[in-house]
């Protein structure tokens, strides 16, 4: 059943009106669902919420996106001539039906056509429910803030007795059975803050279109997230800094946070994430080392969903961070989603122990556990640094997915509340 999950209720109108959530579907019936406290909460956070902007997104038989072609390449140039093809021809589809629904095509200021079809607007409540009963649209939801989760915990890498040696091997990579060579053709995209273009302990692919942003100006990374991620995975095997799991794997910057900003727009997420799905090839990993406490179950739709589920189709492979909240991760997204070629990664620490302070948890849908914490890696402007949270775990997980072209081995098992979860390893 769709679903139109704006998700506005107020913290005091969720404690008047009890445990649920009202949604508005396309049978134009109301549907209440039972929610847990934690669950209540999840969904109850209007502070985020962005007034009048909205991510409508299409049923795949009414505008069809490129991924669901369900052509798999392996030459990046043949993929990206038929992506953007089929970008100009779905274009003037989805603005006439912006048209024939009396929406101004300026107050559009988004449009998807690869990991989905949909667009982002600046719509009234009317016109948003309206569209969420058009039998051409999936559903509708409103955009919203996403920050980074960001942890302040010592330990891991700091208390290594190794670390003057001229270049250090983080644990998170030493626990994942030591760095690898993945094939140079496929690559390792970051969707997060940028990359230093620069850094000398990172083959970064610097060129258009390939490396972006949709946070204006170029993707140089000014925050230091998305450097340390990039390192982790494919920090290059020289004589300086770190070396990753997938060592000297060519990564992708892909800036979705603005400036040296921890907070961006789901909009721009997905931007990101249509981006890679422009790009890749079968055997390229995409990592979302991304915050975003967005609301309860991935049964209920969500673009996030969509967009992730287009990503992983036709041979790409995607690690997706558990989150640092210390909760159930079934309850967040991205980290809720559990299909084929995607995987969860929660965190431990560096003598394999969950990392119960700050790990979000639950083997569905976690898929691996790697180590995330105190982990030391590239930062921006050519320098290193010490980062900890499930951030740090998922860039393991794909740079092990690039150097097997294959999911994780199991390294052993960390115990979690009677839950054993799996250490990826190459």
């Amino acid at each position: 059943m769709k679903q139109f999950s704006i998700l506005s209720l107020t913290k005091l109108a969720v404690v008047f009106l009890g445990i649920f959530l009202v949604t508005f579907s396309s049978c134009k019936q109301d549907e209440t669902i039972d929610l847990t406290v934690e669950e209540e909460l999840a969904i109850s956070d209007d502070e985020s919420l962005i007034a009048n902007k909205y991510i409508v997104v299409f049923n795949e038989d009414f505008v069809p996106s490129s991924k669901s072609r369900n052509q798999e390449f392996t030459d990046r140039l043949a993929k990206q001539n038929f992506s953007e093809a089929h970008r100009t021809a779905t274009t003037p589809k989805i603005k006439k039906f912006v048209t024939d629904n009396s929406i101004e095509q300026s107050r559009v200021t988004d449009i998807f056509t690869a990991a989905f079809t949909g667009f982002t607007a600046e719509l009234t409540k009317e016109q948003a429910a309206a569209l969420a009963d058009n039998p051409n649209v999936k559903g509708v939801e409103q955009d919203r803030i996403i920050t980074l989760d960001v942890v302040n915990e010592k330990g891991g890498d700091m208390n290594s007795p190794d670390f003057e040696r001229a270049q250090f091997t983080s644990c998170g990579v030493t626990s994942a059975g030591g760095s690898g060579t993945g094939p140079s053709t496929k690559w390792i995209w970051i969707i997060d803050t940028g990359l230093d273009l620069n850094h000398p302990d990172l083959n970064v692919q610097t060129s258009a279109p390939f490396a972006a942003s949709f946070a204006g100006g170029t993707a140089q990374d000014c925050n230091g997230h998305g450097s340390h991620v990039a390192g982790l995975a494919a920090a290059i095997n020289n004589t300086i800094g770190v070396r990753g799991v997938s060592a000297g794997a060519r990564v992708v910057p892909v800036k979705v946070f603005p400036s040296c900003s921890g907070s961006t727009t789901l909009t721009r997420i997905l931007n990101g994430i249509n981006h890679v799905a422009l790009y890749d090839i079968s055997g390229d990993v995409a990592n979302l080392s991304l915050g975003g406490y967005y609301g309860s179950f991935c049964s209920i739709f969500s673009s996030y969903i969509s967009a992730i589920a287009g990503l992983a189709s036709n041979g790409t492979m995607v690690a997706i961070a558990a989150g640092n909240s210390s909760a159930n991760a079934a309850l967040y997204q991205p980290a809720c989603v559990n299909m084929s070629n995607v995987y969860t990664v929660a965190a431990m620490n560096c003598i394999n122990q969950f990392a119960t302070s700050y790990s979000n948890w639950n083997m569905n849908p976690v898929d691996y556990i790697a180590a995330g914490t105190g982990l030391y890696s590239c930062n921006w402007n050519g320098s290193y640094t010490y980062k900890t949270g499930t951030s740090m775990a998922a860039p393991i997980v794909a740079g092990i997915l690039h150097a097997r072209q294959a999911a994780p081995l199991t390294g052993g098992f960390v115990l979690r509340g009677g839950e054993f979860y799996p250490i990826a390893t190459r």
